[in-house]
């Protein structure tokens, strides 16, 4: 496997981007549904989003999205507004985001598998003029009765304003900069924080994951990270979006119906987290399985054992890429090129467009620091929270309070966090080396 330098992966970045890493953000759609509209018009019968036995086409979530942001209007939804999405993976979920967009409002996805407590705390904060719930999933001959009837209905949603809390944020903003969705994180306090993002945040990671992935419009991918996490929303759908691909959402994660799906020949991509890898290879023991058309994996949201990064690459043949970041920045800071494999469970390079710094690595003999990065990624803040805001981002530069170096060949290496260092005699330790260290001993 030939040794790649970050040299050559800032040349390499830009003929796949096909574009000069300054310019990125002139060649974004302004918002996801500016997305949709495009390729409905370019190609409108290519398969856009697949869930729950419902195929549809880009031309048909342009039209359900007029429809549902129409009804959406009706019952008083305007831009600058919040609306709770507490749904699960689904058509519900998607078109729901998509039409919000259309209005300029905001979504607030929650998952629905939080506790209930959990939830009320999220609602509480949030100040959403509405929430929006299901009552069961819709049905595949929605497309019959959905552009006639109540679309609510016929989508199997309930909208709720009761307890609807708070002023109405009427704030204009230019397209790109509105809050397009809220990720909801809980810190150590236990207190939620609500991760604004907006369009360009979205469209940004969207278009460079896309690019960097090589998705183009005859791509299926697979996934069932839920919209709920910045990584499906983002780095997923919406990469999909901005490339005119397909996706097939699954609302529930199943080993078993992962490898139905893949080796059906249609699936060109699948993205989870590793614990999804873990047991997608506990489910596929016999090896019974080919997958001809899938090209690539894709693993992020938790650290990557090289264990189980060598044992998916020797059962499906393709390397396991894996990426990093954090709901704050969109999420993507870093990302594998498909291009450029590796060896080591590095999280890849810094993508391009964005900036970034390791403070304190000149002083330390590991050159190891605290990350920060700034770029089109980077969030607008915590909603109705300046104080952990202000805490964060300064200069426009984002903390993210992980420990990182950048190794031999210019890709990042996540250590640990800065809360989780260890100084023994004048030493620092770092729990993440400690258990790469223990886990490569044959006795553990």
């Amino acid at each position: 496997m030939p040794v790649w330098q970050s040299e050559d992966v800032r040349e390499a970045d830009e003929a796949v981007l096909g574009v000069a890493t300054t310019e990125i953000s002139t060649h974004l759609f302004l918002t996801p549904i500016a997305a949709i509209d495009h390729w409905a018009g370019r190609n409108p019968q290519a398969s856009c989003l697949s869930a729950e036995a419902v195929e549809l086409s880009y031309e048909q979530v342009s039209q359900l999205t007029r429809a549902l942001a129409a009804e959406f209007k009706a019952r008083g939804a305007r831009s600058g507004d919040r609306v709770v999405l507490e749904l699960e993976n689904g058509l519900g979920v998607v078109l729901s985001f998509l039409a919000l967009n259309r209005l300029g409002a905001a979504a607030v996805i929650v998952s629905p598998r939080l506790s209930e407590f959990e939830r009320q705390k999220i609602v509480s904060h949030a100040l959403p003029i509405a929430v929006i719930t299901a009552i069961s999933p819709p049905n595949c001959d929605l497309l019959q009765s959905a552009l006639t009837t109540n679309v609510l209905t016929t989508l199997g949603l309930v909208w709720s304003d009761d307890g609807a809390a708070g002023p109405l944020d009427r704030a204009q903003y230019p397209l790109a900069a509105n809050v397009a969705a809220m990720i909801y994180t809980t810190g150590t306090t236990g207190e939620p924080k609500g991760v604004m993002l907006t369009h360009q945040n979205l469209m940004f990671t969207g278009f460079v994951s896309g690019k960097l992935r090589g998705l183009g419009e005859a791509d299926r991918v697979l996934t069932a990270l839920p919209l709920s996490h910045a990584f499906g929303l983002s780095a997923v759908l919406c990469s999909v979006l901005t490339q005119g691909a397909s996706l097939e959402l699954m609302a529930t994660f199943s080993a078993t119906g992962v490898l139905a799906r893949l080796g059906d020949g249609a699936i060109t991509g699948f993205l989870g987290v590793p614990a999804m890898y873990t047991q997608l290879i506990s489910a596929d023991r016999d090896n019974a399985l080919n997958y001809p058309f899938l090209r690539f994996l894709f693993s992020g949201g938790a650290p990557l054992d090289p264990t189980l990064k060598k044992t998916v690459e020797t059962r499906f043949g393709l390397p396991l890429h894996n990426g990093y970041g954090l709901t704050e920045s969109g999420p993507t800071i870093a990302q594998t090129r498909l291009y450029a494999p590796l060896d080591d469970t590095s999280v890849g390079f810094v993508i391009p467009g964005v900036d970034y710094q390791i403070v304190g690595a000149s002083t330390s003999e590991e050159g190891i620091g605290e990350l920060k990065v700034r770029g089109p990624n980077i969030m607008a803040g915590y909603y109705r929270n300046q104080a952990q805001t202000d805490q964060v981002l300064i200069d426009g530069w984002l903390a993210t309070g992980d420990l990182a170096r950048i190794n031999v060949s210019g890709a990042l290496e996540i250590v640990g966090r800065i809360k989780e260092l260890i100084i023994k005699n004048g030493f620092n330790v770092y729990p993440p080396e400690v258990e790469a260290a223990l886990l490569r001993l044959p006795e553990i």
